[in-house]
C-alpha cells in the first residue's frame, strides 16, 4: 500500500505534527463509479438481449414473393421438364433429377421460413413435400403422354406456373393464421386434384397391369390426402390412417375399373371424382362439420362428375 507524503508543519487530526506534514495532492483517490440509470439498463438489455418475437422476425419476415429462390427453382424445373420431353429416345433418369431437384429446393424454401426457428423435429418439412414432388413427377409423365411437338412449350410453361403457385401457397401455410392462408390452401387443393388426376391417366393410359397399378394409385392418394388433411388433423398418426382408407378406397375403384369400358382421361375422372368424395368427407369429419347439406353437397358434384364421365364414353364409342 502507498502511503501519503508528508511534510513539515501539516497538522494531523486537528493537532499539529512534530516536523512532518502530509500533502493532500499524494493522497490517492478511489475511482468514482458513476451508476447509470434505470431506463439506460433496460434500453441496453433490451438492445443486447432481443426478446424471442423480435429474434423470430428477425430471422425471416420477408415475403416470399420477394426472394429469388422460387422463381430459381421453378426455372431449374422447366429446363429439367423440357430436356426430359425434347430429348429422345426419352431419359426417365432426368425426370427423377428433376423431380429430387424440386423435393431438396422446396424443403431449402420452407427452412427459411421464420416458423422453423420453432421447429424441435428436423422432419417437420416431410409432409409439405409431397405435393410439390409429385407434381414434378406427374406433370413429366402426363406432358410426355399427352403433348408432343412444340405444343411441349405451352405445356410446360403452364407446369411451370402451377409449380410456382404451389410453392408460394405452401410457403404461405405454414402459418395457419397468415391473412392468405385460405387463399394458399384453395391452390393446395386445386393442385393436389389436378395432380391426382395427371397420375390417375398416366397409370391408366400406360397400360400398367391391374395390380401395380392398383398399388400405384394407393400409395399416390395416401400421400396426397396426407397434403388434404395435414390441417384439419394435427396428429400424424391419425391423419395417416385416414389417409390410408381414402387410398384403400381409391385403389380399389382402380381395380373395378378394370370392369369398366373407359378410356384413360376418362377413368382419370372417375378416379378423381372418387378420391374429392372421400376426402372431402373425410375432412369435414376431422372438422367436425360433416352435416347432410356437406353430404348432399360432395354428392351432387359427384353425381354430375359420373354423368360427364358417362357422356364422354358414349360420344367416343359413337
Amino acid at each position: 500500500m502507498r502511503l501519503p507524503a508528508l511534510r513539515r508543519g501539516h497538522k494531523i487530526g486537528g493537532s499539529q505534527a512534530p516536523g512532518f506534514t502530509i500533502d493532500p495532492k499524494s493522497v490517492p483517490r478511489a475511482p468514482v463509479r458513476v451508476l447509470a440509470s434505470e431506463e439506460d439498463l433496460w434500453s441496453d438489455a433490451t438492445a443486447e438481449a432481443p426478446d424471442a418475437e423480435a429474434r423470430l422476425a428477425h430471422a425471416s419476415d420477408e415475403s416470399p414473393f420477394r426472394s429469388p429462390r422460387i422463381p430459381l427453382l421453378v426455372a431449374v424445373y422447366s429446363v429439367g421438364l423440357v430436356l426430359f420431353l425434347a430429348v429422345e429416345p426419352t431419359l426417365p433418369w432426368v425426370l427423377l433429377i428433376v423431380t429430387g431437384l424440386v423435393a431438396l429446393g422446396t424443403d431449402g424454401i420452407l427452412r427459411t421460413h421464420r416458423a422453423a426457428i420453432e421447429q424441435e423435429d428436423a422432419a417437420w418439412t416431410a409432409p409439405l413435400l409431397f405435393l410439390p414432388t409429385l407434381n414434378a413427377l406427374a406433370a413429366g409423365l402426363f406432358l410426355e403422354d399427352a403433348l408432343d411437338g412444340y405444343w411441349v412449350l405451352p405445356g410446360v410453361a403452364i407446369a411451370a406456373v402451377l409449380m410456382g403457385a404451389i410453392l408460394y401457397a405452401q410457403y404461405l401455410a405454414v402459418e395457419p393464421h397468415h391473412p392468405s392462408f385460405a387463399g394458399a390452401r384453395f391452390v393446395l387443393n386445386l393442385g393436389t386434384f389436378l395432380t391426382a388426376f395427371a397420375f390417375y391417366a398416366v397409370v391408366y393410359s400406360f397400360d400398367v397391369s391391374l395390380v401395380p397399378a392398383a398399388l400405384t394409385v394407393g400409395l399416390v392418394t395416401v400421400l396426397l390426402s396426407v397434403e388434404m388433411l395435414r390441417e384439419a388433423e394435427t396428429d400424424p398418426i391419425r391423419a395417416l390412417v385416414f389417409a390410408g382408407v381414402i387410398g384403400v378406397i381409391v385403389s380399389q375403384a382402380r381395380w373395378g375399373l378394370y370392369f369398366l369400358p373407359l378410356e384413360s382421361y376418362l377413368a382419370g375422372v372417375f378416379l378423381l371424382l372418387v378420391f374429392y368424395l372421400t376426402s372431402g368427407l373425410v375432412q369435414h369429419h376431422l372438422n367436425d362439420d360433416l352435416r347432410p347439406p356437406v353430404v348432399a353437397e360432395f354428392s351432387l358434384i359427384t353425381v354430375l362428375g359420373l354423368v360427364i364421365v358417362a357422356l364422354g364414353r358414349i360420344f367416343e364409342s359413337s
